[in-house]
């Protein structure tokens, strides 16, 4: 009876922490369990989340952290007007971040623009300003060049000199992170400004009844492309080449939780360094409002919506009762209109040998004249 008593207690216990590890990781599990039970899952901690957030409540505010790289999205949260944390499910239908995981219908691709100058709004439009860091959800896309091969090689040489394995973790090519925009506007059209920071990134795009979309601009990123958008809508791009060629630099005025403030606190670093600091982020700040509002017709840093790390921002009034609210729309089967690098992957259809990975390997077998053996002594690539 004692030791039936201890089993029971002992398969609770494992039981409990199975599912705390599902709740907390529940994208992990995306090949075993079916959508509806992910999609469960992510309402309780949040699309994208890495984990539960550290004050739970009623609130949407509860899930905002005041980090040290700034504002963090810990939960079932979207940045929403004024930039202030709304709940997803308050404006969106069928939300979840694996409608970012499928395979596009169509892809097509444009270039970044020549030049500094983009089209303005036009006169009685709505700007939407969205900012996006990390979202932490990789698409089934993949672009890079011959620089990424290059240091994924250096990389592949090292692990093969410390341990002998010609396999190391494979390597993967730099995915497009997605990103989700509802538009609820619905009173004119709406003037769509996406900036996002490094890496490549690709706006899916969600609309509610009514909502239209004048023009598209994707600001920053490596490379960029948007989902989901109606083909006649045109879009221009300046990514973070072209930001640098023209002298802008995005930047924003710091969280009170940010890095340097914590820095200052702890005395890590003294008051006349933290005051240098702030001052120089405050005029690249200024800068960069003056050329966003000469550019689009309002500030950069009062009408941004987005956060450090998050999934999701609203564009738009939250819905009341009765309201529409955007409709969430999958990557799978979409049109994507997008920039890409030399190299273009797209997860199930490259050719065997022409995955990323292959061709790291091919390279360093090149440099070591047929035999990975000779990376042994070889010189650093």
């Amino acid at each position: 009876m004692v030791r039936a008593a201890f089993r029971m207690l002992v398969f609770g216990a494992i039981l409990l922490a199975a599912l705390a590890f599902v709740v907390l990781r529940p994208r992990m599990f995306e090949a075993i369990l079916p959508d509806s039970a992910i999609t469960f899952l992510e309402g309780l901690t949040g699309p994208g989340a890495a984990g539960a957030p550290r004050n739970a409540g009623q609130s949407p505010a509860d899930y905002l952290e005041d980090g040290a790289e700034g504002l963090l999205a810990q939960g079932p949260i979207a940045a929403g007007p004024g930039n202030s944390p709304v709940f997803i499910r308050d404006a969106v239908t069928g939300y979840s971040v694996r409608l970012a995981t499928g395979v596009p219908a169509e892809i097509t691709t444009i270039r970044p623009i020549l030049g500094c100058r983009l089209t303005p709004p036009q006169p009685g439009s709505i700007v939407g300003h969205v900012v996006a860091g990390s979202s932490g959800v990789a698409t089934a896309l993949a672009t890079y060049n011959d620089t990424h091969l290059a240091a994924e090689v250096q990389v592949f040489v090292d692990h093969y000199r410390r341990t002998g394995m010609a396999d190391p973790a494979q390597a993967s090519a730099p995915a497009y992170e997605a990103y989700d925009v509802a538009v609820t506007e619905t009173r004119a059209p709406v003037y769509l400004v996406l900036e996002s920071g490094t890496g490549n990134r690709l706006w899916n795009i969600h609309l509610a009844e009514g909502a239209r979309i004048e023009r598209v601009v994707l600001l920053g990123a490596d490379q960029a492309g948007v989902a989901n958008l109606d083909p006649v809508v045109p879009v221009e791009v300046l990514l973070n080449g072209g930001l640098r060629a023209c002298d802008i630099e995005p930047a924003y005025v710091l969280n009170p939780g940010h890095r340097l403030y914590q820095d200052l606190a702890s005395g890590s670093s003294t008051a006349a360094e933290a005051d240098q600091r702030v001052a120089a982020q405050l005029e690249a700040a200024m800068r960069y409002d003056t050329w966003f509002h000469d550019s689009f017709g309002v500030k950069a840093g009062e009408s941004r919506i987005g956060y450090a790390a998050g999934t999701i921002s609203i564009i738009g009034p939250v819905p009341g009762a009765g309201e529409p609210k955007a409709v969430s729309a999958p990557i799978l089967g979409a049109k994507v209109r997008m920039t890409r690098d030399i190299y273009l992957e797209i997860a199930g259809q490259v050719p065997e040998g022409e995955d990323f990975a292959s061709r790291v390997r091919a390279i360093a077998t090149a440099f070591a004249f047929g035999d990975l053996t000779n990376l042994r002594q070889g010189a650093r690539f």
